[in-house]
């Protein structure tokens, strides 16, 4: 006899709206701020860098990078790759071996697969400093990081023998990983470990270099031209135009003929010994905070939460291929690199930044910053939107407009904006829509006449986390869950509690056919025909679930997160990119 359990209907809906889907590596893309490259090893066709962000590959016949792995492709769910501290190619079993300060992580090059192979085997305190293979066996060897912070002494890049007496090794299978402590090492088999970390870590002799080529005390360095703006000292470091030091992390001479080392703050240089002129490959943004994205025709600027030294602006030329900075010291015009928002109009780039409204003209390569000196009502700026011949400024303690023929700037009246404080701006046809910390307003363009417009009931008038449109539909997002504004008037709302797992939303980006709210915890999707959601996190591939930022571009969703960057090829699954 069968038993059949009838589900309320209510219920069955409430599970189809988070029906999940399944993981689908590859269709997903992250960055992450790359320059604290600690190591490197290579393998005959390539090289591979281990950094602070994740695992750079770099293709030496083609002479180019592979898609960084940041999060990578495991067969159920991806696997976080960052604070990379060691790393090595093992060319019998064509694998990639990384650790990070407590998981041994093994990457398959033919199945293109990782997975955690350990995880917590060596005390808290106890830094990873060496790995190896030889035979059946893989080793990992750990020191005190007491020890490890005594190693190095100015001008000598080869540490000192004192962590000898501190190391504990670990030995496991070199298909599995399998590490378990090795109580009775044998002295005799560590002479055949091919080894990656300090124990690499030799001076280069002269047959090491093509004939002319020579090497230079204490490492046996070859001296050669660095990249502007940098100098090349003898012990490895690189020294910029204001005099900051970045020092070697790791080194070696691949099958090519080309010398590489690694820099910690800088990143990957690889330089070819017949020619002896580096190039510094840098890749990523000049930090990982990200709330601003503005995609153009060839490159795409980035900027968050990301000031002070070595931090800034950042531009992505093509799909990643290369990177540059702006830093708040490279130009006097620039006061601080926290920013909030980014658009383009009258052919130049508008940043929103902590100190000022920014404009960039790429044709000039010039600043120029206005502040309340010139009309604004405060100097922190919050939000930007653009309509013919305007750009709208939103700051904390008001609105104001920029009139880009005559470069003036006008206050727009209104006491209730400026005690809210503009969140985010949106334009519509006629309209400009404010969100505040008091909710929403509109202001009409021709008239700058203002008036308040209520949320749906359900959403009381919070903060305007984020403001989207498609067509004539207006969406926002506010604490309490996501709002849609049909041109009727009409309203409807999800509340967060109900339908995104109490997450917060803090911003939203409307497309069709769908609509995504980012969230501090993971990116939601909707399809508002068939009021079904979805929700992805670091286990599809997101590289942080704190989202700030969602822009769609050209079929692809670019995340700005507070841990990186995510290119999410949402339209084109699978696809080769």
């Amino acid at each position: 006899m069968r038993i059949f359990i009838l589900y309320p209907l209510s219920f069955i809906l409430f599970s189809a709206a988070f029906a999940q889907s399944s993981y689908s590596p590859g269709d997903w893309q992250s960055w992450r701020d790359f320059r604290g490259a600690r190591a490197l090893d290579a393998s005959p066709h390539e090289v591979f860098v281990a950094t602070a962000g994740g695992v750079l590959v770099y293709d030496i016949a083609r002479g180019e990078w592979e898609d960084p792995a940041v999060m990578g492709y495991g067969s159920f769910a991806s696997v976080a790759l960052e604070d990379a501290l060691l790393i090595l190619y093992d060319e019998q079993y064509n694998s990639v071996w990384v650790v990070n300060r407590t998981q041994l992580l093994r990457w398959n090059r033919g199945f293109e697969r990782w997975e955690i192979a350990r995880e917590n085997v060596w005390p808290l305190g106890e830094r990873p400093v060496n790995i190896g293979t030889a035979d059946q066996s893989l080793y990992v060897e750990t020191i005190p990081e007491h020890v490890f912070d005594r190693l190095y002494v100015p001008g000598n890049p080869l540490p000192e023998p004192i962590w000898q007496p501190y190391v504990r090794r670990y030995v496991g299978d070199r298909l599995s990983g399998n590490l378990l402590s090795d109580m009775r090492p044998d002295e005799t088999e560590r002479k055949t470990i091919r080894w990656r970390g300090l124990r690499s870590k030799l001076p280069l002799r002269d047959e090491d270099f093509p004939h002319g080529v020579l090497g230079q005390p204490p490492a046996g360095l070859p001296m050669f031209f660095a990249p502007r703006p940098y100098e090349w000292l003898a012990d490895g470091t690189l020294l910029d135009s204001r005099n900051r030091a970045y020092p070697m992390t790791d080194w070696l001479v691949d099958t090519w003929g080309n010398f590489w080392s690694t820099h910690w703050g800088a990143g990957v240089m690889k330089t070819p010994l017949r020619g002896l002129r580096a190039e510094l490959m840098l890749a990523g943004p000049a930090g990982n905070n990200i709330q601003a994205i503005l995609p153009l025709d060839h490159e795409m600027w980035i900027a968050g939460a990301n000031d002070g030294d070595f931090m800034g602006i950042s531009i992505m030329k093509g799909y990643g291929e290369s990177w540059q900075m702006i830093e708040r010291r490279d130009d006097s015009q620039i006061r601080s690199t926290v920013v909030s928002d980014m658009v383009f109009a009258d052919e130049r780039v508008w940043v929103a930044s902590a100190d000022g409204l920014l404009s960039y003209t790429p044709r000039k390569r010039t600043w120029k910053r206005y502040d309340v000196q010139d009309n604004l009502p405060a100097q922190q700026i919050t939000a930007l939107a653009t309509s013919p011949g305007k750009i709208w400024v939103g700051t904390a303690d008001g609105l104001a407009s920029f009139d880009t023929g005559s470069n003036q700037i006008n206050r727009v009246a209104g006491s209730t904006l400026g005690l809210a404080g503009v969140t985010d701006l949106l334009v519509q046809d006629s309209v400009l829509w404010v969100g505040t910390g008091l909710g929403l307003y509109r202001v009409h363009i021709p008239t700058l006449e203002i008036s308040s417009s209520d949320l749906d009931p359900g959403l009381i008038h919070a903060p305007i986390n984020g403001l989207a449109s498609f067509g004539s539909t207006l969406w926002l997002v506010t604490p309490q869950g996501v709002m849609r504004r049909s041109a009727d008037g009409s309203t409807k709302s999800w509340l967060a509690e109900t339908w995104l797992r109490s997450a917060t939303p803090t911003c939203i980006e409307a497309s069709d056919p769908y609509v995504w709210v980012g969230t501090d915890a993971g990116l939601f999707r909707l399809q508002p025909e068939r009021e079904a959601w979805e929700r992805y996190t670091q286990s599809d591939g997101l590289v942080d679930n704190r989202v700030h930022v969602v822009q769609e571009d050209r079929g692809d969703l670019w995340i700005g997160t507070a841990g990186g960057l995510t290119r999410y090829y949402y339209s084109r699954p699978g696809q080769s990119k």
